[in-house]
């Protein structure tokens, strides 16, 4: 699937300055964010829920927190499948 996106001038003038500096281009720069922001917003789901869990069976939230840091180590990232 293909999307079109606008930007306005200030976010396209600093991709236009970040993309050379990263030396990819402006396209791979935006898929790059867009697979973290989706990679962030899993985690923070699984974080809560893994929060949730922890307080209904008595285990820490830090105990919970090393786990999913733990899974996100050895589970690999979006687009690298």
């Amino acid at each position: 699937m293909s999307a079109n996106v606008e930007l306005d001038e200030a976010r396209h003038s600093a991709l236009q300055q970040v993309a050379p500096r990263r030396k990819i281009p402006i396209r791979r720069l935006l898929e790059r964010a867009v697979d973290e922001f989706i990679e962030r917003a899993d985690d923070e789901e699984l974080l809560e829920s893994s929060s949730r869990t922890a307080r209904a069976t008595g285990l820490k939230e830090k105990d919970a927190s090393m786990i999913v840091s733990e899974w996100r180590k050895h589970r690999g990232s979006p687009g690298k499948s």
